[in-house]
């Protein structure tokens, strides 16, 4: 579990690394992903989203490891 935990904390600095420093391939990846009408500020809300749920899962991982 602890290599769960690991990964999922991995994920979750990554994804806050997007949603902070907003690099302009990455958010185009995103809003891509979103379909035709996202917006820049749609891409980054849902980077915190995911970030902020691998996070709660890695701490979760962590305190039952």
């Amino acid at each position: 579990m602890i290599i769960g935990a690991i990964a999922c904390l991995v994920y979750a600095i990554l994804v806050y690394y997007i949603a902070i420093a907003k690099p302009p391939k990455m958010i185009r990846l995103v809003q891509k992903k979103l379909g035709k009408k996202s917006t820049e500020k749609a891409a980054v809300v849902l980077c915190y989203v995911f970030g902020s749920l691998a996070l709660a899962g890695a701490i979760v991982l962590f305190v039952f490891a």
